[in-house]
């Protein structure tokens, strides 16, 4: 029986500052000084985890939106959030 808890992704507030920007979003990293523009459907995850969401609730909001398969959407789910790990603009829990 597994009962390790899914890692819950949050938006590391100490070091990205975001707006919105119409449909999009605007993220600066605080300590780089470096700005990301996400685009809508970066900003819907993006949105998400400003409460905090796993990978698979991510992937099931973006999955009932895109016309794409799973597997697809997940492994876009997953370089979205490695991509802002690597850049310390998300916490994990």
């Amino acid at each position: 029986m597994n009962t390790a808890q899914p890692t819950v992704y949050r938006i590391a507030e100490q070091r990205a500052a975001w707006r919105q920007a119409g449909e999009d979003i605007v993220v600066l990293d605080t300590r780089q000084s470096v700005y990301f523009g996400l685009d809508p459907v970066g900003a819907s995850l993006w949105h998400r985890l400003v409460d905090g969401a796993t990978a698979a609730e991510l992937t099931e909001a973006l999955a009932s939106t895109a016309d794409a398969e799973w597997d697809r959407v997940a492994d876009d789910v997953t370089r979205f959030l490695a991509d802002l790990d690597r850049y310390g603009l998300v916490e994990r829990s």
